[in-house]
């Protein structure tokens, strides 16, 4: 338990208080160290950094939306399988269900000694095929001659995000779409967490011709992003008909499988395993957090190293 966290937070709430009006001192004992009032919610979103938006972040406003006064002490086993419950019905995958219950129990131990009440909930994941381009895939997605059209949708569009999802290092949809030239480059190469569970894993890519050639097709001074998905004013209508266009795509190239936009990233890692190439430079690519002992006493691979690696991959 994080008690210099929860401190700093009730001493931030208490000050904000005191500024409105004014609080006896036994008040002020009280507010800081009465843990029956504690806001799960409140607390939680104290311990994050400004402009923090992962799914730790996502996981407790959801929660908060359906249990609104959720505190350390109403918060029961039951209240979390109601929670996980309705996710499902509501059509949530089940394995972003997982994840914000797995955040959600991180983020109760981090901040309470009181019996977590997420723990021993389990969400039952089912075993999914995971969608990979062949290497005829490839050369046709990339031979394919779509017509441009303004925007950022379309088949032209799709293609290019899914090729340079690919060729960047199997990133992910919503890591393409932030990608900016004045925070995310770096002396050619592109530099980004990727927030994905609580990996939080940084990430440093070298950039491919290939990529470099589609990312030239968009390069607009008037806008710092790498590719137009942020005119999109609402993402999650956009990831959407990203994977549907995808599909629709890949049956219209006659493609081997109906591509999503994850596909990208499998594709990446499959390649790399038929390569054979050691899991921990493709770890070390794709963001992966590396759990094996080994890579505890160990430190990143050299950079060339890993760039020979990830241009062998995505070469067809």
């Amino acid at each position: 338990m994080d008690y210099l966290l929860v401190l700093k937070a009730r001493l931030n709430e208490v000050s904000l208080e005191s500024a409105k009006r004014p609080i006896s001192f036994e008040e002020a004992k009280d507010w800081i160290f009465n843990t029956n009032r504690d806001s799960f919610y409140e607390l939680s979103m104290n311990t994050f950094e400004e402009g923090y938006r992962g799914t730790d972040w996502s996981a407790i406003r959801r929660f908060n939306k359906f249990y609104p006064d959720s505190t350390f002490n109403n918060v029961s086993y039951q209240s979390a399988i109601d929670f996980r419950n309705t996710l499902l019905k509501q059509g949530n995958k089940p394995s972003g269900v997982d994840s914000y219950i797995r955040s959600l129990k991180s983020l109760w131990n981090k901040l309470s000694d009181k019996p977590n009440p997420f723990k021993g909930v389990v969400t039952k994941i089912p075993d999914t095929i995971k969608t990979i381009a062949s290497e005829d895939d490839l050369v046709k997605l990339t031979q394919a001659d779509f017509p441009f059209n303004n925007g950022f949708s379309g088949f032209y569009h799709y293609r290019n995000y899914w090729l340079l999802m690919f060729y960047l290092g199997g990133i992910d949809p919503e890591v393409l779409s932030k990608l900016r030239y004045d925070r995310h480059l770096v002396n050619g190469r592109i530099i980004f967490n990727r927030d994905k569970g609580r990996s939080k894993t940084s990430c440093n890519n070298v950039i491919p011709e290939q990529a470099l050639a589609i990312l030239e097709t968009y390069k607009d001074a008037s806008f710092p992003f790498f590719v137009p998905i942020y005119e999109a004013t609402n993402y999650r209508t956009f990831s959407g008909n990203f994977s549907r266009r995808m599909r629709e795509l890949s049956r219209k190239l006659q493609l081997s499988v109906e591509l999503r936009p994850k596909s990208a990233r499998y594709t990446f890692i499959d390649r790399a395993q038929q390569l054979l190439i050691d899991e921990r430079i493709t770890a070390q690519i794709v963001g992966h957090k590396r759990k094996t002992t080994t890579s505890i006493y160990t430190n990143d691979f050299p950079l060339e190293f890993q760039d020979k690696a990830h241009l062998s991959i995505i070469n067809v």
